[in-house]
């Protein structure tokens, strides 16, 4: 796809770190000219260099998704700047680690109001454009958990379970014209998503692996925008846990909560609201750094996790 977007405007939410920095980045190497969103203005900045340095015009415009206004603002610039979008990537997105009860209830509607309202608000803000045109492609970008339970991630789980459903509805609607809404659903990356998300465990919070590069997702969305469907796995591994929880779902759910206390919550750790509220310039990234370590354990953790499901269903059944 090295040219395949020359000339096309893409607009990436979430830009300063993680996947959205990897996309913009990807599509800056493909010719497009790209437009980067994120709340924090340094790292939002320095990602939109990085995106000139691979030959691309590149166009900052700190942005919160939550604000239905900055959105439009967003769009407006982009507009003004490029005369058009071709495509408009919704990938920003909070993190909060807790059991329900744990996280608080303005902590819990925050990343509602990021997670989901952030795809509402781009959607609204870049639809009547999209409709004029007759054509453009909004891509969400959610994850495995829009299909998949994840104790302490009520939150979360909540807005990507939300989002998938958008995405099923707007596909629908506009079946049949040249406007789009594809899903693309990340297992594990490897983002800085973990050490600046929310947290309020009383421990640190390390991804279940196997833990997948933030450019693979890149790629994915790349995919979906040429070639457009419903949903994009990135991760088959983790991929594989959907016809699972629906097959055998006493089995998948006996897994998860002990997989996650195991694997994902380990050492003592403050309560933190971590990035809820604000930026965080100093920890955005491209990736987290977790893969060196990740690729050492994947198998078997994962091992370990059906192992200790199935002693876990074998004890439910014994209780019966």
């Amino acid at each position: 796809m090295t040219s395949r977007f020359r000339g096309q405007v893409v607009v990436v939410t979430g830009a300063s770190s993680g996947i959205g920095r990897a996309t913009a980045h990807a599509f800056a190497e493909a010719g497009a000219h790209v437009v980067l969103a994120a709340r924090g203005r340094e790292s939002l900045e320095a990602a939109a260099e990085e995106c000139r340095a691979r030959g691309a015009e590149a166009l900052a415009v700190p942005t919160d998704v939550s604000d239905a206004e900055q959105v439009r603002a967003l769009v407006a610039a982009t507009i003004a700047r490029f005369g058009h979008i071709d495509v408009f990537v919704g990938n920003a997105a909070l993190f909060a680690y807790g059991l329900f009860e744990q996280v608080p209830d303005d902590a819990f509607r925050r990343v509602i109001e990021t997670n989901l309202f952030g795809h509402v608000n781009g959607i609204r803000a870049v639809l009547p454009h999209f409709r004029e045109r007759g054509r453009g492609t909004y891509v969400l970008v959610g994850s495995i958990q829009s299909l998949l339970s994840a104790p302490y991630q009520s939150a979360y789980v909540t807005s990507k379970h939300a989002a998938l459903g958008l995405a099923d509805v707007l596909g629908d609607e506009f079946r049949g014209t040249d406007i789009h809404f594809p899903m693309v659903l990340p297992s594990t990356i490897d983002t800085p998503i973990y050490q600046h998300g929310a947290n309020y465990t009383n421990q640190n919070s390390h991804p279940m692996p196997p833990v997948v590069s933030p450019q693979r997702v890149a790629k994915a969305i790349m995919r979906a925008v040429v070639h457009p469907k419903r949903n994009t796995y990135v991760g088959l591994a983790q991929a594989a846990l959907v016809p699972l929880e629906f097959a055998l779902p006493p089995l998948f759910h006996a897994i998860t909560r002990p997989a996650v206390e195991i694997f994902a919550l380990r050492g003592h750790g403050a309560p933190s609201d971590g990035n809820l509220y604000g930026p965080d310039d100093a920890s955005n990234a491209t990736d987290g750094g977790w893969r060196a370590s990740a690729r050492r354990k994947w198998v078997p953790v994962v091992l370990g996790a059906a192992a200790v499901g199935v002693v876990a269903l074998a004890g439910g059944r014994s209780r019966r």
